[in-house]
């Protein structure tokens, strides 16, 4: 499994355990006398004032250091810098607010590591500022998928400290650009990498296997899928890429098709999972989710699992299936998503049969100012 370490991040400036700073004061004592002679042998472009301030005790409570500063010390010192790595308390980049605190480390590319990835193609944007290091934001509308998000970036790199209490009571999440750096560096990419209009499936997602590939098409799933009692379709304006999401089904055995759209919508392509394939699907990812708890598909898995209920319904071929719609219509006002869960019945059924209790004037719709209309009587 690959990992990264601190010093193969950019730009890092961290805070250190206090026990830490201790015992390299100790050590430059034993080994130097004063902190002068050190300060001599080192050939740091910071006064000596500075230099002395970033080995006091306190100063560690408020400021953080750059990452730089302690390697050159430790290596001067003959101190493993892995002892250093193993003492961090918190880092973050040059002229960030947000910063990790009780980090993991070194960095693990687990497949949770890979739908992070995932996520930052599907509903993420790359921003990147004068002087400083580009970062990824990613727009979920939906809570439980934003803050799965969160859970999913403190699994891998550890507690996400937000300066703003806003960044993560929005629709946007910002990803530190000390983490968004990683990601250009494991997948070899620039921005243009992580833009669904222009990005592939990196090699290195196919290099890693069924669990990789899965956790990057369940991370497509939340992003930019639709699940309907038929099938999973995701549609793309990225012919290359749907490609190589079909090239994952067909790696993982789900059996799919490829639809490339015609008339207004020419220059999309789906990728259509078929029953079969949802059903490979979603017995694979009930294992994957319980080796990695934070992929979660949500509603849509839940969606996943009706749609197989919808198949077994002993009621499906009944002709009453109208009169019972228009019973529950009485008494309630639902949407034809809210009947399909409510009778596990295909959409298509259920509108079909709003259609024909529309034109019997039976029901009426009773709001159509949000996307999914409500019906009554």
């Amino acid at each position: 499994m690959k990992e990264y370490n601190i010093w193969d991040l950019e730009g890092v400036h961290i805070k250190v355990k206090k026990e830490f700073i201790i015992k390299l004061n100790k050590r430059i004592t034993e080994i130097y006398k004063v902190k002068r002679n050190l300060y001599k042998q080192i050939n740091l472009k910071i006064p000596f004032g500075v230099f002395k301030n970033m080995l006091k005790i306190g100063y560690y409570d408020k400021w953080f250091v750059p990452l730089e500063f302690l390697l050159k010390i430790c290596n001067n010192l003959n101190i493993p810098k892995e002892n250093l790595q193993n003492s961090i308390t918190a880092y973050k980049s040059w002229g960030s607010v947000n910063y990790i605190e009780s980090p993991k480390l070194p960095i693990l590319v687990t497949p949770v590591f890979h739908m992070i990835y995932a996520h930052n193609i599907g509903d993420g944007t790359v921003s990147i500022a004068k002087n400083r290091f580009p970062y990824f934001a990613y727009r979920q509308f939906n809570q439980f998928y934003r803050e799965a998000f969160i859970k999913k970036l403190d699994y891998i790199f550890g507690k996400i400290h937000y300066e703003k209490k806003e960044v993560i009571d929005t629709t946007r999440v910002r990803c530190p650009s000390v983490l968004s750096g990683i990601f250009f560096k494991h997948y070899n990419l620039n921005d243009r990498g992580f833009l669904s209009d222009t990005a592939r499936i990196s090699e290195r997602v196919f290099e890693d296997g069924k669990d990789a590939m899965l956790a990057v098409l369940i991370g497509f799933i939340i992003d930019e899928g639709h699940v309907d009692s038929t099938q999973v379709t995701i549609v793309l304006k990225n012919k290359e890429l749907v490609e190589d999401l079909g090239l994952i089904c067909k790696k993982l055995g789900y059996k799919f098709t490829i639809s490339y759209k015609v008339g207004e919508y020419t220059g999309f392509v789906g990728l259509n999972i078929l029953r079969e394939g949802m059903k490979k699907l979603y017995s694979d990812y009930l294992i994957l989710n319980r080796k990695y708890r934070v992929i979660d598909l949500g509603i849509k898995g839940e969606r996943i699992a009706n749609s197989f209920k919808i198949v077994e319904r002993k009621i499906k071929m009944v002709k009453g299936n109208k009169d019972i719609i228009f019973n529950i219509l009485k008494n309630e006002q639902l949407s034809v998503n809210q009947l399909t869960e409510r009778l596990l019945m295909t959409r298509q059924g259920v509108r079909f049969h709003i259609h024909n209790l529309l034109k019997d004037n039976k029901i009426k719709i009773i709001d159509n100012s949000q996307q999914n209309w409500l019906y009554g009587v």
